[in-house]
């Protein structure tokens, strides 16, 4: 009856990094697909131009679709003209600090200090974008 309640709990998490996903093969059919579906998201962002919460939403999407494509470069574009449009928690402030973070390691993997430092002030960035969005919720 207790016996789940003291057993040792698995401390090692299976989380995946944006940029994990995208070093997943995927079929050249597939890729098709998603790269016509960025071409679509593309023209409609064009059309979209006044409007900014249909920009944020599409912005997300082309990010999560680049993502999948394993273009980190143009998923971070994507989510940061999102965030640009609307300061919120979700899904492109989530993604960010992921790819922020793999960015950061591959910088650190090639000792290169100049984009180690780079993507340090991006996620500073990001943190102090949250503390506008926690304050102005509070009536800061």
């Amino acid at each position: 009856m207790f016996g789940s309640l003291f057993k040792k709990k698995d401390t090692q998490k299976n989380t995946v990094t944006p940029s994990e996903k995208g070093d997943q093969a995927i079929s050249p059919t597939d890729t098709a697909a998603l790269e016509k579906k960025v071409a679509s998201i593309t023209v409609q962002i064009k059309q979209a131009s006044d409007d900014k919460e249909k920009r944020h939403l599409l912005y997300n999407q082309l990010g999560a679709v680049q993502v999948k494509l394993g273009n980190d470069a143009a998923a971070i574009t994507a989510y940061e003209a999102s965030i640009q449009d609307k300061e919120e928690f979700g899904d492109a402030y989530n993604a960010l600090l992921n790819l922020y973070e793999a960015q950061r390691k591959q910088a650190a993997k090639a000792k290169n200090d100049d984009d180690i430092q780079k993507w340090v002030s991006k996620t500073d960035a990001l943190l102090d974008m949250s503390k506008r969005v926690m304050r102005s919720g509070f009536g800061y």
